[in-house]
């Protein structure tokens, strides 16, 4: 039983995760009758691994990850406030700017910009009910990745503004800094999400 579930595929020598999803209730695998509850755009996928080897959705081993689970608290602690039932199989999909996995982003952006550049998730393509923007702010090497981002089909669109210090129920633009999980305060996301969860 497991919340976290990954598609990992090796490619020009590096390791890409694909897939990803944030199920609100652990499950044993994943079915094709699981429902996209929304997603959420990060930077890339980190220090994460397959708990085995599998070409299908498998296990993560988080090994030292805390996006996943911090979102995973913030998405339950959202249903617990818009006092509605978590939907059976129900899942948050993780999106990122660029699938490299790497702990260390300087590392990740590097290799990035010297190896052949993986084509995005296909779940990129998916219509969401709500987008969560988590990416952080302007960056020479990431700006020009955000703009294919503007064709993501989603009912609504929000980040957290640091600048603002609250949520902007929009997109970002590509110099906006979308704060990224950490350190961020999880209550006025939580009370936004459950805005939206309760519609």
């Amino acid at each position: 039983m497991s919340h976290f579930w990954a598609r990992f595929k090796a490619i020009s020598g590096h390791r890409f995760r694909f897939d990803t999803r944030i199920y609100l209730d652990p499950i044993s695998a994943p079915s094709d009758q699981d429902i996209a509850l929304g997603c959420i755009i990060g930077k890339n996928p980190g220090s994460a691994t397959a708990s085995k080897r599998s070409s299908r959705l498998a296990p993560i081993a988080l090994s030292g990850d805390k996006f996943l689970p911090t979102v995973l608290s913030v998405l339950r602690q959202s249903y617990a406030q818009a006092d509605t039932p978590i939907v059976a199989g129900g899942y948050v999909q993780v999106l990122n700017l660029f699938y490299l996995c790497d702990r260390d982003l300087r590392e990740a952006k590097r290799s990035l910009e010297s190896s052949r550049r993986a084509a995005p998730c296909p779940e990129e393509k998916r219509d969401f009910p709500w987008a969560w923007f988590a990416w952080g702010g302007s960056d020479r090497v990431l700006d020009p990745l955000k703009a294919r981002f503007s064709a993501l089909s989603s009912g609504h669109n929000f980040y957290y503004s640091r600048d603002q210090q609250s949520v902007v129920a929009q997109r970002p633009g590509t110099r906006d800094l979308a704060k990224h999980t950490q350190g961020m305060p999880q209550s006025t996301v939580v009370a936004h999400l459950a805005k939206l969860i309760r519609q």
